[in-house]
C-alpha cells in the first residue's frame, strides 16, 4: 500500500500543469502592490497573486482608479519577472539542459504576461488612464457588446487557461447580464440568475487562478440595505465574497488643495480626494490593519509624497509632530536630524513636510526605502541601507 507521502507527490505530479514555465527559477512577487503607500501598508504590500479580490463601494469612490493603478503595477512586475526568468532559463540552457533550452523558446514565445480591463460598464477613460501612467497598448481593454454574461466569463476563464494573462479586472459585477435577463421583458423579474452564474464561475475559476499564476480583481458597487442600514449589500450573491481574499470597501471623503489640506464639501474647485479604504476581509495577511485613504489628485492620480509623510508622521514616528511643528529624524536610527548651522531641523505645517521631502530627495529615498521594506517584511538594517 503506498504511503501518504507518495500519494502526495503522485498528485503532485499529475495536478501540475503541462507546459507551463519553470518560474520557480526567478524571483516571482507574491503581491501586485498599489502605488499608495498607504494602501501598502494596510494590505502588507497590496492584493494577493492568484487569488481573486474584490473592491465595492459607492459611486465615485475611486474603485477603478484604485484598479487602473494595480494593472499599471501589474505590467511592470511582469515585465520585470519575464525578463529575470530569461535570463535565468538562458543560463540553465547554457550549462546543457535541454528542459531549460525548449523553456527559453517557450518563453519568448509567450512573452511577459498580459493586462486585461474588462470594461463591461464601457466607461474606461483613456485619457484619465494615462495620467495613472497606461498609454494606449500597454494594456488590453475588452469592452464587450450586449452578450450574456455566461459568454464573457467563460472567455475570461478560457483565456486565463492560455498561461498569457496575469491580471485581470472586471469593472463591474452590476453590469454582467445573464441569458436569463437577456430573454426577459423589462419588468420582468427572475430571481437570482446573475448570483448563480458568478457562484459557478468562482468554482471554475480560483483553481485556474492558481494553477496559471493568474489575478483576478472584481469591481462591485454598494447597494443600500432596507433591512439593515449597519451591514452591506452588494450584487451578485454571497458565492464571490466567500471565494474572494481579500475585500476592500471603498468610499470618496473630503476634498483637498495642491497640499492635501481639507477643504469643504461645498469646494467647487477641488485639486483632488481623500479616498477612504476599509479592508472587509483580509486571508492573505493580518487582519490587524483595518483602515486607510490616500490622495487622488485630479491632474496628477495618486500623489505618493503625501502617503509617506502620512505613513512617516502617524505610523512610523519618523517625522515627530509636536503642536504645528514637525521634526526630521533618521528612519533607522530615530535620530533627530540637523541642519548646516548644525540646529534640529524642524517644519512648521504638513505642507512644508511636502516641500522637504521633495527638496531632499536622499533622505526621502531613504525614508521611501525603511518603510517599503517594513511592509514587505524585509527588516534591512542601517548598515544594509
Amino acid at each position: 500500500m503506498a504511503s501518504y507521502s507518495d500519494i502526495l507527490s503522485k498528485k503532485a505530479r499529475e495536478w501540475d500543469c503541462p507546459g507551463l514555465i519553470d518560474r520557480d527559477c526567478a524571483e516571482v512577487h507574491l503581491k501586485i502592490p498599489f502605488s499608495s503607500p498607504l494602501l501598502n501598508y494596510v494590505t502588507y504590500g497590496g492584493i494577493p497573486r492568484a487569488k481573486m479580490s474584490m473592491f465595492y463601494g459607492t459611486p465615485g469612490g475611486g474603485k477603478s482608479s484604485t484598479a487602473i493603478d494595480l494593472c499599471n503595477n501589474a505590467r511592470y512586475i511582469f515585465e520585470e519577472e519575464y525578463q529575470s526568468m530569461l535570463i535565468a532559463l538562458k543560463d540553465k540552457a547554457a550549462k546543457g539542459d535541454k528542459q531549460a533550452q525548449s523553456q527559453v523558446s517557450e518563453l519568448e514565445d509567450l512573452g511577459p504576461k498580459r493586462v486585461l480591463f474588462v470594461d463591461v460598464e464601457h466607461t474606461f477613460d483613456y485619457k484619465w488612464a494615462k495620467k495613472m501612467g497606461i498609454n494606449e497598448g500597454d494594456i488590453d481593454v475588452m469592452q464587450p457588446p450586449d452578450l450574456p454574461c455566461e459568454d464573457i466569463l467563460q472567455t475570461i476563464l478560457d483565456l486565463i487557461a492560455t498561461n498569457q494573462v496575469g491580471f485581470i479586472v472586471i469593472d463591474s459585477i452590476p453590469a454582467l447580464t445573464t441569458a436569463a435577463q437577456i430573454r426577459k421583458n423589462i419588468g420582468e423579474r427572475t430571481v437570482a440568475s446573475l448570483a448563480g452564474v458568478l457562484t459557478e464561475f468562482s468554482s471554475k475559476v480560483i483553481p485556474r487562478l492558481s494553477r496559471y499564476d493568474s489575478t483576478l480583481l472584481l469591481i462591485n458597487q454598494q447597494r443600500v440595505n432596507m433591512d439593515n442600514p449597519y451591514v452591506d449589500q452588494i450584487p451578485g450573491g454571497e458565492a464571490i465574497k466567500f471565494f474572494s481574499s481579500l475585500i476592500i470597501r471603498f468610499r470618496i471623503g473630503c476634498p483637498v488643495d495642491f497640499l492635501g489640506n481639507e477643504l469643504p464639501m461645498s469646494a467647487e474647485n477641488p485639486r483632488g480626494y481623500k479616498i477612504s479604504a476599509k479592508i472587509a476581509k483580509q486571508k492573505s495577511a493580518p487582519w490587524d490593519r483595518k483602515n486607510g485613504s490616500y490622495y487622488l489628485m485630479t491632474d496628477s492620480g495618486i500623489r505618493v509624497d503625501m502617503d509617506y509623510a502620512q505613513l512617516a508622521v502617524n505610523k512610523y514616528g519618523i517625522i515627530r509632530k509636536g503642536g504645528a511643528w514637525f521634526t526630521i529624524c533618521d528612519p533607522y536610527t530615530g535620530e533627530i536630524l540637523v541642519d548646516e548651522n548644525n540646529k534640529e531641523i524642524k517644519i512648521n505645517g504638513m505642507a512644508k513636510v511636502y516641500d522637504f521631502l521633495q527638496n531632499n530627495p536622499e533622505y526621502y529615498e531613504k525614508l521611501k526605502t525603511f518603510i517599503v521594506d517594513d511592509i514587505e517584511g524585509n527588516g534591512i538594517d542601517e548598515g544594509e541601507a
